[in-house]
């Protein structure tokens, strides 16, 4: 039999064809913050619940960068 066993694995399944998709597009580039692949793995984490809250992220990041601008 071919096919998902359970609908837990074809929502994953989905979600994983879509997040690409709005990669290859550029239509994620909006919460890629840092424009490089690991903001890209950033992405996926957050669709499927694996990363951190993007807030708390963008603050890191903004507050990462003022530091180097100010160094």
């Amino acid at each position: 039999m071919l096919g998902f066993k359970t609908l837990k694995t074809a929502c994953a399944t989905i979600k994983g064809f879509e997040v690409l998709r709005a990669l290859r597009k550029g239509q994620a580039s909006g919460f890629n913050i840092t424009r490089d692949m690991r903001g890209e793995a950033r992405v996926v984490e957050r669709a499927f619940g694996l990363g951190p809250c993007a807030l708390g992220e963008a603050m890191q990041f903004i507050t990462e960068q003022l530091a180097l601008q100010a160094a």
